[in-house]
C-alpha cells in the first residue's frame, strides 16, 4: 500500500522544485505520482489500499476546480494542498478540499515539506502501534 500520492499535473521547473523540497520526504516511502485528473480519480476509486496523505498541487484555477470535482474521493486522506495563488475565492474554493495544510506555487514548499515529514511520522508511529497491538 502506498503511503503518499502525489499530484503533479505540470512538468518543468515547479514540478523540479517540488521533488527537490519533499524528496528527501518520501524517499523511503512509497509514492504514486498522477499527471491527470482521470487517471487520479481511478486510482483512487480502488478499494483497499488507498493511500493516506495526498500532496495535490493545482497549478491553475482549472487545475483547482478539476480537484474541487473529485472531492468526495477524498474522504479519509490527509491533505496538502499546493493552490495557485492567493485570492479570496482560491483559497476558500481549497478549503473546500479539507485540507490538512495550504501552500502556494509560489513558495519554497520547505513548509510543504515539514508538514508532510510530520504527517509521515504520525503514520509510522500509528501504524507501529497497530502491529504492537494497541488501539
Amino acid at each position: 500500500m502506498a503511503s503518499v500520492l502525489l499530484y503533479i499535473p505540470v512538468t518543468g521547473e515547479l514540478e523540479e522544485r517540488i521533488q527537490r523540497a519533499i524528496g528527501p520526504q518520501v524517499l523511503n516511502e512509497e509514492t504514486e505520482a498522477y499527471r491527470t485528473i482521470d487517471n487520479l480519480s481511478q486510482r483512487l476509486v480502488r478499494l483497499g489500499d488507498k493511500p493516506t496523505i495526498a500532496v495535490l498541487l493545482a497549478p491553475t484555477r482549472k487545475e483547482l476546480l478539476d480537484l474541487y470535482s473529485i472531492r468526495h474521493q477524498f474522504s479519509d486522506l490527509r491533505i496538502i494542498l499546493i493552490l495557485p495563488d492567493q485570492e479570496e475565492e482560491t483559497i476558500t474554493r481549497g478549503h473546500r478540499l479539507y485540507p490538512r495544510f495550504l501552500s502556494y506555487v509560489d513558495s519554497d514548499f520547505k513548509d510543504v515539506a515539514a508538514v508532510l515529514g510530520k504527517m509521515m511520522t504520525l503514520n509510522h508511529s500509528i501504524k507501529n502501534n497497530k502491529q504492537k497491538g494497541g488501539a
